[in-house]
């Protein structure tokens, strides 16, 4: 008996595939699909093979986009909660594209799918494993590091010790975060109180400061007559601290740059994103943007823009924003993007 040939077993693979495959050229014309990739973007394998993808409609043009930036950067690339607008509605996607040769291959998976777990339920069943398991990971390489940062506390280096308080500062704010997910598997706030919010800012600055090297300047710019924040200092301090060490790691990849923090009472509209949410911290910078493509899914866990990113620091932003009833938005173009993070005063506290 002969053994089966390797190629005719992939291709037969492919072709059962629940998810929908696509290889494709350089230019984008289409080689291969798969029967799920027929049924995702309505046509006919004969009338696919051959075309350029990006004129598929609107399932085509979001995989052409991760497709055009794997084969640019010649890397795997992903987006998980993709926004697609189809003629029958706003649907979302996971897309996945690789370099293959000269071209690329791409798994597009549509959700929600025919009898798949809501998405709230899936999130918060994998929060409550990844919960415990993170807090268990960080807990060990925490204390030694904290350790060797109590030695150099003992040094008589001026410049070394100060950084040594920023990172002992910053350690024990780590562990009283991985504790709160060791419990119960999601963040969860402590008894809010009035804060000074400019001086968490300040704080994350500093820390923003030391780890992001000579080549990036920031500026810190705040309006004195606003109000206390109502809310957890630790979780506030790690959102802001998120988005400057993101702004930071994008003007540097630049070359270095510019990152500017600042603090204002906002005049929010009705309907608008947490209107009753008053106190807007932004950091903004003047690296190259947010890709177009990513959109607001770029609050969604494990999407992500940059080369080598988890994509979990504007996720867990978004989550704080929420948990303080508040929000986070963003606009960005090349040389200016600034993400605006809302929080509610300790006079409209959280109800």
């Amino acid at each position: 008996m002969s053994e089966p040939d390797p190629s005719s077993l992939a291709e037969r693979a492919a072709e059962t595939a629940p998810a929908a495959l696509i290889l494709i050229d350089s230019h984008g014309g289409i080689l291969f699909v798969n029967g799920a990739a027929e049924g995702v973007l309505d046509r006919s394998r004969r009338r696919l093979i051959g075309a350029p993808l990006a004129e598929t409609g609107p399932w085509g043009e979001a995989a052409w986009a991760m497709a055009e930036k794997a084969m640019a950067e010649q890397r795997d690339v992903f987006a998980h909660d993709l926004p697609v607008d189809t003629p029958a509605g706003g649907r979302r996607a996971t897309v996945d594209a690789a370099p293959e040769g000269e071209g690329a291959c791409i798994c597009i998976r549509p959700w929600p799918e025919g009898g798949a777990t809501p998405r709230g339920d899936q999130a918060a069943n994998a929060a409550k494993g990844f919960g415990r398991m993170l807090s268990h990971e960080l807990k060990n390489p925490m204390a030694g590091a904290r350790g060797a940062a109590q030695l150099i506390l003992s040094s008589e280096d001026g410049e070394a010790v100060e950084l040594a308080r920023v990172i002992v500062a910053e350690l024990d704010r780590a562990v009283r975060i991985a504790d709160r997910w060791s419990r119960i598997g999601d963040l969860a706030p402590q008894p809010f109180e009035p804060v000074n919010l400019h001086a968490l800012a300040h704080d994350a600055v500093r820390s923003a400061r030391a780890a992001a090297g000579e080549t990036v300047r920031f500026t810190e710019s705040y309006d004195p007559s606003i109000p206390e924040a109502f809310a957890d200092p630790d979780l506030v301090t790690q959102a802001l601290l998120n988005l400057l060490i993101n702004a930071a790691e994008a003007v540097r990849r630049e070359g270095g740059g510019a990152v500017d923090i600042a603090t204002r009472y906002r005049s929010a509209k009705p309907g608008g994103t947490a209107p009753e949410a008053r106190l807007e911290v932004v950091v903004s910078d003047d690296g190259p943007g947010v890709p177009p493509e990513l959109g607001d899914a770029i609050f969604n866990p494990f999407v992500t823009g940059k080369p080598a990113g988890e994509g979990l620091g504007l996720a867990l932003v978004s989550r704080i924003a929420d948990l303080h009833g508040g929000g986070v938005e963003y606009d960005s173009r090349p040389g200016r993007t600034a993400f605006h993070l809302y929080l509610k005063d300790a006079g409209g506290r959280r109800g």
